[in-house]
């Protein structure tokens, strides 16, 4: 999309600037009894291009750099969080052995 608008932006400023020395660029001679609005019109739908396909590119870029979130730690148990945790499954994988 950016190399386009660079594209239109030449063909747009060219073709204002061309006829000063007896010359144009043949796709623009369909168009040059409109110029130089012509002209001003393709080298402003250029940029919009241009501007678009950087943004786009930035957006891309940006995502791709953006770290990933950090996997949420479990929460260190307090005292009091200890009556009112459920007993930890022992390694063995023996089910757990109520303290009550």
């Amino acid at each position: 999309m950016t190399g386009f608008g660079v594209l239109l932006i030449i063909l747009g400023l060219g073709s204002l600037l061309l006829p000063m020395f007896n010359l144009q660029f043949r796709l623009m001679e369909i168009v040059d009894p409109y110029q130089p609005f012509a002209g001003i019109i393709v080298a402003a739908i250029g940029a919009v291009l241009v501007y678009l396909g950087l943004q786009r590119t930035r957006a891309a870029a940006t995502a791709a750099m953006a770290p990933a979130a950090p996997a949420a730690a479990p929460a260190a148990a307090s005292a009091g969080d200890a009556a009112t945790a459920p007993p930890a499954t022992p390694p063995s994988g023996e089910p757990p052995v109520d303290p009550t």
